[in-house]
This record gives structure tokens, C-alpha cells and sequence, in this order.
């Protein structure tokens, strides 16, 4: 048994609105599946064994951790979401100061030096590749290996940020066909370090470093990725019928939802599974 859909939550990429949505759809239904470490990359195989441990299984699966699953594991159909890349970096260095308080105030530009260090290198498409046993011991499970990310999967949608209400006009539709139809409507985004609405709004300023050698060093994979997500989703697009009438359907269902806010909670950390690494 596989669960409906498995979100792949990539950091500043409109996660917990779309966890906000999946949570009123099952009625709490969703399972938060993560690694001990912030930086442990969970192995689909672990969540998989962990899964076929429960009497039932979950509509939906939530992990900042987990790796892209191969077709027929975990879950029917795998989401994630990418953002613009400089602006998903902008915003997680917002987030990391000005929220979680876990960074140094340092300048934005020391910031993104600091990045080439680490995994956070053309992050989005390292959390998209699904990775090689050798990619476990020697990056944790961070290897960028865009050319495996397979956007013509069938069982994978891959949404964007800045066109999220198209995106998930597509992803219902997606989900309709496979038989597994949900209301993925939300009232306004959630956990953002701007005003509401920020999904929509036009990047930072810090974006003019976006063409830089050192802008161009952290997110040419995933400039590349974006633009092969983009296509794809026209693709899909084309494909929903009556899309204009779903569009104004899609405002009315949202309208109704910050008019009347129904009690929707994500859950707590300590609510979230936690999966301990094999033993090395």
C-alpha cells in the first residue's frame, strides 16, 4: 500500500501553505516523516520500511528530508515545489535571522559565501536528485544529479512558487485523474517572513546578484531546473480543461476560506517521526 501523495518540502518553497492545504483536505491526515540531524538526508528506503510498519496507511507525507522516491514507493504521487533561486535564498537567510534567530547577522553577500561551502550549492536541485548508494558516505545524500530528475515521471509534480495558484490548479488535476481528488485550496500564505501575498511578489533586491559569478555559482543547476519546470507546467496547463473557469473557482474557494478561517493547525515538532540513521 502506498500513501496518496508524498511532499517533498523544500525550504522557503511555500512548504507549510501547502502543508496548510493538505492538513484541511485529509482532515490531519499527514504524516511528518524527517532525520534526527537537519542535514541527514532521509533514505526513501527508510521511510518505506517505517510505512509497511503502520496498520494504515497516511493520505499524505510530509519531509524537508527525504529522498525522490523511484516510481511505485511511498506514495502515489511525489510534490514538490521550486522557488526563483536567489529569492529562495534571500528568503531563507530572512527566515534564519529574523525568525529561527540560528544564523550570524552577517551581510547578505558574506551570506551567500558562505554558501559554496556546503550543500546549499544549488540546493533545490540536490534535494530533487534522487541519489546513488556512493552519495550516501560521501555528501550525506546531497549529490546534484540533475539529469535523474525525470520531470515527465508520471507519478512525480514538480510546482512553482511564484506561479503557485496555476501550480496547484494543476496539481488538483493531476490528482483528479489519478483518482485521489483533493481541495488544495488555501486562504493566504503561511509561515512567510513577508507580508501575506509574498509568494507572488517580485524578488528581493538582493536578486541583482542573481547573474554574478558568485549568484551563477549557487544556482545555475537550479536556473536550469526551474526553466525545464516551468515547460512542464504549461504542459499541464494545456491540459486542464476549462482552465479560466477553475482559475476564478480556485479565488472564490480561497476568498471563502480567509472569509470564515476553518482551524487548521500544522503539527508540532514533537508530533513529526523521526527515523535514526543506520548505523555506518
Amino acid at each position: 500500500m502506498l500513501a496518496n501523495l508524498l511532499h517533498l518540502h523544500g525550504f522557503k518553497c511555500a512548504g507549510s501553505t501547502f502543508i496548510w492545504s493538505l492538513e484541511r483536505a485529509t482532515k490531519g491526515d499527514v504524516l511528518y516523516l524527517e532525520s534526527p540531524g537537519a542535514g541527514d538526508r532521509l533514505d526513501w528506503r527508510l521511510a518505506r520500511d517505517y510505512l509497511a510498519t503502520l496498520e494504515r496507511q497516511p493520505q499524505a507525507i510530509t519531509s524537508h528530508l527525504i529522498c525522490l522516491p523511484p516510481p511505485g514507493a511511498v506514495a502515489a504521487l511525489k510534490v514538490a515545489f521550486l522557488r526563483e533561486p536567489i529569492e529562495r535564498i534571500a528568503s531563507a537567510y530572512r527566515f534564519q535571522i529574523q525568525v529561527q534567530k540560528t544564523a550570524e547577522p552577517v551581510p547578505f553577500l558574506q551570506y551567500l559565501e558562505g554558501l559554496q561551502r556546503v550543500t546549499l550549492a544549488n540546493f533545490q536541485t540536490r534535494h530533487l536528485s534522487p541519489q546513488e548508494p556512493g552519495d550516501w558516505v560521501l555528501r550525506r545524500g546531497w549529490a546534484a544529479r540533475p539529469e535523474l530528475i525525470d520531470l515527465s515521471r508520471e507519478d512525480l509534480f514538480v510546482g512553482l512558487v511564484e506561479r503557485y495558484d496555476d501550480s496547484i490548479l494543476a496539481l488538483e488535476d493531476q490528482l483528479e485523474r489519478m483518482g485521489m481528488a483533493m481541495d488544495l485550496a488555501y486562504a493566504r500564505p503561511v509561515n512567510t517572513t513577508r507580508e501575506a501575498g509574498a509568494a507572488n511578489q517580485p524578488m528581493a533586491p538582493e536578486a541583482r546578484l542573481a547573474h554574478t559569478p558568485l549568484g551563477l555559482a549557487l544556482t545555475e543547476l537550479d536556473l536550469s531546473l526551474q526553466r525545464r519546470v516551468e515547460q512542464r507546467l504549461e504542459e499541464r496547463l494545456a491540459a486542464v480543461s476549462d482552465l479560466e473557469r477553475k482559475r476564478a473557482a480556485l479565488q472564490r474557494r480561497r476568498a471563502a476560506l480567509d472569509d470564515a478561517p476553518p482551524r487548521v493547525q500544522l503539527k508540532p515538532q514533537a508530533e513529526w517521526v523521526n527515523l535514526p540513521l543506520p548505523s555506518a
